[in-house]
């Protein structure tokens, strides 16, 4: 039995998915004494299996059915699981709540304040920021999210904390209820997971979420681009952009888009904390954070040309933001799974860009290709990111920027970005002529 904030009690609850995001969820239940069962899609490993049986009071495996609602008060649906899913849909009409894992961490006990970021690029660079510039300023702050550790793995050690700092994506506030962060940021919008949502009507509605259960107590921080277009509900508005405020010493020198991140992350300590100032430090101090793996990262150079791993671009905007912070000539490397959508503009925009080449792979190579001929942009079309990225090198010449900046998901091949990402960096170590880079590019 466990009583919970809100005005919510649960005592018996159903888990959907579990991946990292359940998981996290049932061990929260078995710390509380929260009877729990687990409907997962796919077949687990057997000592998944194995930990259900001595710990949950039911499980499903192999896709989800809807006898695990009956007799149950909630369900915490991973984000993987889309609104529109028979497994929500089911619980909808039993009258079961419906929490995502955000809503379940806020139901477990009044957390501190939290600052909340999304947006289509940069959430997990200015997430970071945050947690190191209010760290630096003495707080105690927890960062977590869906930069890697979720919210409920974490809430019971954020009541002693000053702070949480939480990246939250689409997926996570698509199914929201209750979640409300005391200084929420929307850095972007570009079209970006339009086969999950459907529609940019769609994706833009469940970013705006990040505001709807914002008082008039709390921040909304947006940039001036956005501010007429977003509902950001009853929140008082802040604009991270017009003017940027007082950055660490040195900003000038970060790229346009590592600049606009540090902004919102100032704007969004000073929220928190009225009165903070980041203007004495220095930006070296935060190369770590502006350096996060497999965002714009340099790894080093083959024969005389510079090697870019961006593995984390999923979407088209990411990867145009990729693309003005690369200087000198680019071969670009775009493929995986598509997003569907922004592939159009993406190919109207690259003749913009001093480009050597485009090479096109994976499970979207013809989908890019069809919006790239129309568009007028010459490429080169290989099967794997191995292939890609010898074509590239074929091309390439000694001062040139290889830039991996997929524009899509990485699931036709890899099981994440991160995966994406180190297999890119080992096939590039192990090049005869790879080097090291000799330092890191603010």
């Amino acid at each position: 039995m466990s009583a919970f904030a809100l005005g919510t009690r649960i005592d018996r609850l159903l888990i959907g998915g579990f991946g990292l995001t359940g998981k996290a969820v049932a061990q929260f239940c078995v710390s509380h004494g929260i009877h729990f069962a687990v409907s997962e899609s796919r077949d687990l490993a057997e000592t998944d299996e194995a930990w259900l049986r001595a710990h949950a009071f039911d499980h499903e495996v192999g896709g989800h059915t809807l006898r695990l609602l009956d007799g149950v008060d909630a369900l915490v649906a991973s984000p993987g699981i889309p609104s529109g899913a028979p497994l929500l849909r089911g619980a909808a009409e039993r009258g079961v709540l419906v929490l995502s894992e955000l809503d379940f961490a806020m139901t477990a006990g009044a957390p501190p304040p939290i600052v909340a970021v999304t947006g289509t690029n940069g959430k997990s660079t200015t997430v970071t920021l945050v947690g190191r510039l209010l760290r630096r300023a003495g707080l105690d702050v927890l960062v977590a999210g869906n930069i890697g550790l979720p919210f409920i793995a974490v809430v019971d050690s954020a009541r002693h904390a000053d702070a949480v700092i939480l990246e939250v994506s689409s997926f996570q506030l698509e199914q929201s209820q209750l979640f409300r962060p005391h200084v929420a940021v929307l850095l972007n919008l570009a079209p970006n997971h339009l086969e999950r949502h459907g529609s940019m009507a769609a994706y833009k509605a469940a970013k705006e979420r990040i505001f709807a259960e914002q008082t008039a107590s709390d921040v909304a921080i947006l940039p001036e681009g956005l501010a007429s277009e977003i509902d950001h509900g009853a929140a008082r508005l802040v604009l991270y952009d017009r003017p940027l405020p007082p950055l660490p010493r040195g900003s000038e020198r970060l790229t346009h888009v590592n600049r606009l991140n540090f902004a919102a992350a100032v704007a969004a300590c000073v929220a928190l904390c009225p009165g903070f100032d980041a203007s004495s430090q220095r930006v070296e101090e935060f190369d770590e954070a502006l350096h996060l793996p497999f965002r714009q990262q340099e790894i080093g150079s083959i024969d005389g040309v510079r090697i870019i791993n961006d593995s984390k671009a999923t979407s088209p905007a990411a990867t145009l933001a990729a693309l003005q912070s690369v200087q000198g000539p680019i071969v670009l490397l775009l493929g995986g799974r598509s997003k569907k959508g922004g592939y159009e503009d993406l190919a109207h925009a690259v003749p913009g860009f001093d480009l050597r080449a485009v090479i096109v792979f994976g499970e979207a190579r013809n989908e890019i290709g069809e919006h790239l001929r129309a568009a007028r942009v010459p490429f080169q079309t290989t099967d794997t990111l191995r292939a890609a990225l010898d074509a590239g090198l074929a091309v390439a010449r000694p001062g040139d920027g290889l830039l991996l900046s997929p524009a899509c998901s990485s699931f036709d091949a890899f099981s994440s970005y991160e995966e994406r990402g180190a297999t890119f960096t080992r096939l590039c170590q192990e090049k005869t002529g790879f080097a090291p880079p000799p330092s890191k590019n603010l």
